[in-house]
């Protein structure tokens, strides 16, 4: 199915069996130490600079030795202070590198672009500041002015980064295989839940407002049945943004052109490259015509069942009649119907059941057999 949830993508490298383990930590490690003795040099020169000019500024009898020992104290000073600051260092550029491998490519730089338009405005509404008599206030505010403007024009351009990003006459753009989005069916499915949470289904999923609307219809309905589908769809989502297992994005966009949903949905798949994760088989097969990949949970569960073949003998709770004269009707683990030719006397029962043939629909698999045994022939 589709590669990677990460935020980008919820499982991130690393993630999975030995999540313990930060696979990247041997080849960071000699980059980490060469930062560490740079920073180090670094302090040491100012250090030892200082420990000088110090031993100049209070020595009254300036020898070479004493001021060679100023020089000293400082390098060692120096030394240790900053191995500490090389350290601090190096941890807060590795959670920044981390943080940034996180963020979708077109996150980082539509948030850049509204950063730098923020500063930008900050420091022009800002600059009259400069004329303030006192100097350092008026620096000070402007600094703090372009710095949270330059925060809100971050915010805002990975919120808006489609506007953002066509604003500069950039393509939105992520890889087919990273995109994906949801139509009602596949939200309603519990089933979507669990393949984020394994790892199946990766990369960043969208979800059309009118998706969300209808869903909402839904859960609104008077029909009991219904309303349990819509709100249980309602609370996956929220499942999905609580625990952050996907970078779920809600499209604002109506497409007036068209009046389905289901043609919505492909109108955005289409725009997007995106991938559809759908169990309608009617919008799947439009959407395979029109060259966009379809993503079936109910294909994924099909492949995961067992290979059931003629011949094998199964244990089978025979639960109602069939609609043919004589047969009996029951239910594998996994939902596939098995259909008994003759066993309508082992209903309520169960029934060793010899495999004859097996049908795979787009509905799903059906088995057909019959009571094993002298009785079944």
């Amino acid at each position: 199915m589709g590669a990677g949830i990460r935020r980008p993508s919820p499982f991130p490298a690393g993630c999975g069996i030995l999540s313990g383990v930060d696979a990247d930590s041997k080849p960071r490690r000699p980059r980490r130490i060469v930062l560490v003795e740079l920073v180090r040099i670094v302090v040491v020169a100012v250090f030892t600079y200082g420990g000088h000019e110090i031993a100049q500024a209070i020595v009254t009898d300036q020898t070479p030795g004493r001021l060679l020992l100023g020089a000293v104290l400082g390098a060692t000073t120096g030394y240790v202070a900053g191995g500490i600051l090389g350290r601090t260092v190096a941890t807060l550029i590795g959670l920044a590198e981390r943080q940034i491998a996180r963020l979708p490519g077109a996150d980082l730089v539509a948030g850049t672009l509204g950063g730098v338009l923020g500063m930008m405005v900050g420091a022009l509404v800002g600059w009259p500041l400069l004329f303030i008599p006192s100097r350092p206030v008026g620096a000070g505010s402007l600094a703090f002015l372009v710095i949270v403007l330059g925060s809100l024009g971050y915010g805002a351009g990975t919120a808006k980064r489609e506007d953002i990003l066509q604003l500069f006459g950039l393509t939105f753009r992520t890889r087919a295989s990273d995109l994906k989005v949801l139509d009602s069916s596949a939200i309603m499915d519990p089933r979507l839940l669990e393949c984020v949470r394994s790892g199946f289904l990766r990369g960043s999923m969208l979800v059309g407002q009118f998706v969300l609307e209808e869903v909402q219809a839904i859960a609104d309905s008077a029909d009991q049945v219904r309303r349990n589908r819509g709100k249980r769809g309602l609370e996956m989502l929220s499942a999905l943004h609580r625990e952050g297992l996907a970078d779920l994005r809600v499209v604002d966009k109506s497409y007036p052109e068209f009046a389905e949903v289901d043609a919505k949905v492909v109108a955005l798949a289409r725009e997007r490259g995106a991938a559809i994760v759908t169990n309608d088989v009617a919008l799947g097969r439009i959407a395979e015509l029109q060259g966009i990949s379809v993503l079936s949970l109910n294909s994924l569960s099909d492949a995961l069942r067992p290979a059931v073949l003629p011949g094998e003998h199964l244990r089978v709770a025979i639960q109602k009649e069939g609609r043919e004269q004589g047969q009996g009707v029951g239910y594998l683990e996994d939902g596939s119907m098995v259909v008994v030719e003759g066993g309508k006397a082992f209903v309520g029962s169960d029934a060793d059941v010899m495999v004859t043939s097996v049908i795979q629909s787009s509905g799903g698999r059906m088995i057909f057999g019959k009571p094993a045994g002298p009785a079944g022939g």
